[in-house]
């Protein structure tokens, strides 16, 4: 697939947000998927070879958006596109997250994993739910878009490891205070991160949804690069992140096996 970009802003050092015109993607695409994104404009050039994923952070108005760090080549190529000129990307991948109606529910998202969980939150908000967000990052560098998420969440709860913005500590602990109030947890971030939110929702019996941001070369399932582990029973048993997921039952995964 093609289309065309209408913006690609920089938020800050680390972040940008890219927001791409393309009917055909929107059409297709469901909350919590990803795609391929292709990094480089030129044809002469197959370096970066390989496209780069990303979660999708908002669809609208025939327009579709982006939340990317700059990380290294690839994404530094990313983010040297100008509005109005044409990217390569494939059509949307993955499973999607479980959307409920009229329940109470947390977003719990730490750095980059505010990409899916954006677009997340503004469809349970349409949904009825009640949403409540624990967005956490190193710095205040890490926590974007502030603005726009009160907008689509009722309660937004912002925390850094060194205090430069909102809570000083890890996102976990405000969370874990309030667990027992939720009808459903969905969480993207760093694995330290997912594992910790998994494990509070076991201990409250509160049903949770990771969404994992595994390097992937592909993004069909082909190459085999993106493997996690999941709980069957009492065997633990293989699945792609890109084809079963990326989106996976948090108590269900093997967390020893990708920490």
């Amino acid at each position: 697939m093609k289309g065309k970009v209408v913006k690609n802003q920089q938020l800050n050092d680390k972040y940008f947000f890219l927001e791409i015109k393309s009917e055909e993607f929107v059409t297709q695409a469901n909350v919590g998927q990803f795609l391929m994104i292709k990094p480089g404009s030129q044809d002469y050039t197959h370096d970066p070879l390989l496209r780069r994923p990303l979660g999708i952070a908002d669809v609208k108005d025939g327009k579709f958006s982006l939340v990317y760090m700059v990380v290294g080549k690839g994404t530094k190529l990313l983010s040297e596109f100008h509005e109005g000129g044409m990217i390569e990307f494939s059509a949307p991948l993955g499973n999607r997250f479980t959307l409920l109606e009229n329940k109470r529910v947390a977003l719990v998202a730490g750095g980059i994993g505010i990409a899916p969980v954006f677009w997340l939150a503004k469809t349970l908000k349409t949904r009825g739910c009640v949403v409540d967000l624990y967005y956490g990052g190193r710095t205040v560098d890490d926590v974007v878009l502030l603005e726009e998420l009160k907008e689509n969440t009722d309660h937004l709860i912002v925390t850094t490891d060194d205090g430069s913005a909102g809570i000083k500590g890890y996102v976990t602990l405000p969370f874990k205070e309030n667990v027992e109030t939720y009808d459903m947890v969905y969480t993207c971030g760093p694995k330290p991160m997912l594992q910790t939110v998994s494990e509070i929702c076991i201990n409250a019996d509160v049903p949770v949804e990771v969404s994992l941001d595994e390097r992937m070369a592909c993004g069909l399932g082909a190459c085999l690069g993106c493997i996690i582990y999941v709980k069957d029973g009492d065997e633990i048993v293989q699945k792609r992140c890109c084809v079963e997921g990326p989106v996976f039952d948090g108590s269900k995964i093997a967390w020893d096996k990708l920490i």
